[in-house]
């Protein structure tokens, strides 16, 4: 076993020194191992990844200026005591994320900015036309009434001036005003859950809630958006409105699975493809549908092309520095080390998110049951294959997960 466990450590870091190549619209790693290599340099190579790969690393890269700058170290607790900096949830899906966004709204009575309140917002535009056409109809009908009784007779120039002054009242109400598209408030649906009016969850969403002031505007208790770049770029500034990272990380593999088989029938879902719906898994591992490192794609912001061997380690160095790391297996640890973190000192909220949120309680938003796929099968190597660098990320997530513990303990946080 320990030989075995060696020699996938070795094999992991060895996809960092070797070339990379786009294969079926998926990033492949292909380890460039030369069979003429000495036996004993092959055995100092391999006692070095192993040292490597054990150890976490503490070499500094360059971050992207709009993390750096807009989102602040995880440990920097002097900062958090000074201002409001604004948690924002980096949405993996499938990992958790729903059943936090929900109960952070259920439980903590928080205002969220996800993709919930631009939906609820369009409900409620929508309900409240069909009434005002509905009072517009029964008020034509008492007006029709009325004038059968008695006729008002309306001169020429009166007619004139009433139609020019009603199309002026038009023209000049903004369309703002009309359908307050272009407003931030706080909508709230029919269980008293409370959402931003906007979707943070699309590049498009994100553009029209930074144009309206999303940052300045102080609405949001906490984000909840997958797309960090864009999000921490445009809904946070580095001067006075900061972010602070937290995530929960879920095994690729059995992520991708999950969100498979929620797809096949998630015509909601705006990644949603019909193709789905007569796939099996097999079919899908091979598709050039199936992901490819997502998660380290969408934190260096290079979400097509080859990678490189500094993507990974860029994507390291931003879980590292910035992000305060949960577990989709340790849900409920996860409740806690949050709770604790931000200073969430409502215990009842922490109660009610324990009760109804975290694994065991088996109540999750968005959870739906699927098959289990072993390790040991082609379709789950297959898988994992286009998502080794995800893994590798993923497993410095479990180190990081130990070590923030270890430091929340000696800060009297846990």
């Amino acid at each position: 076993m320990a030989s075995c466990l060696s020699m996938l450590c070795v094999g992991g870091m060895l996809m960092l020194l070797s070339p990379w190549v786009v294969r079926g619209g998926h990033q492949d790693d292909i380890a460039a191992v030369s069979s003429s290599s000495s036996s004993s340099s092959s055995s100092y190579l391999r006692r070095r990844l192993l040292n490597m790969g054990i150890n976490l690393e503490r070499k500094t890269y360059k971050l992207p200026h709009y993390i750096e700058q807009n989102l602040v170290n995880w440990d920097n607790l002097e900062r958090s005591i000074e201002t409001r900096d604004t948690p924002i949830f980096w949405h993996v899906l499938k990992s958790g994320g729903s059943s936090m966004k929900t109960m952070y709204a259920t439980c903590y009575h928080l205002v969220v900015a996800s993709e919930t309140g631009e939906l609820i917002d369009r409900q409620q535009q929508e309900s409240l036309v069909i009434q005002q056409q509905q009072a517009e109809s029964g008020s034509e009908r008492r007006l029709q009434e009325e004038e059968e009784v008695e006729s008002e007779v309306v001169s020429p120039m009166e007619w004139i001036q009433k139609t020019i002054n009603e199309q002026w009242q038009m023209w000049d109400e903004p369309e703002e005003t009309q359908n307050n598209n272009n407003q931030l408030y706080v909508v709230e649906a029919e269980d008293g859950r409370k959402y931003v009016n906007v979707d943070v969850t699309t590049p498009e969403g994100i553009s029209r809630a930074s144009r309206l002031g999303f940052s300045s505007s102080g609405l949001a208790d906490i984000i909840f958006s997958p797309l960090l770049r864009e999000s921490s770029e445009l809904l946070l500034d580095g001067d006075n409105h900061k972010g602070r990272m937290f995530a929960a990380f879920r095994h690729p593999v059995d992520r991708i699975v999950s969100l498979f088989y929620y797809l096949q029938h998630a015509t909601w879902e705006p990644t949603y493809n019909a193709q789905y719906a007569t796939m099996t898994l097999e079919d899908y591992a091979y598709s050039p549908y199936c992901e490819s490192n997502w998660m380290v794609r969408s934190l260096v912001n290079k979400m097509e092309g080859p990678l490189e061997p500094a993507d990974i380690e860029i994507a390291k160095e931003i879980i590292r520095k910035k992000c305060i790391v949960g577990l989709m297996d340790r849900m409920d640890e996860t409740i806690i080390r949050f709770h604790a973190f931000f200073g969430f000192e409502d215990d009842n909220a922490l109660t009610c998110g324990r009760d109804n949120f975290s694994t065991a309680a088996g109540t999750q938003t968005n959870s739906h049951k699927h098959p289990t796929l072993d390790p040991k099968e082609d379709t789950w190597q297959t898988i994992a294959g286009k998502n080794r660098l995800d893994i590798i990320l993923f497993e410095y997530a479990l180190e990081l997960f130990e070590e923030q513990t270890e430091w929340m303990k000696r800060e009297n946080i846990l």
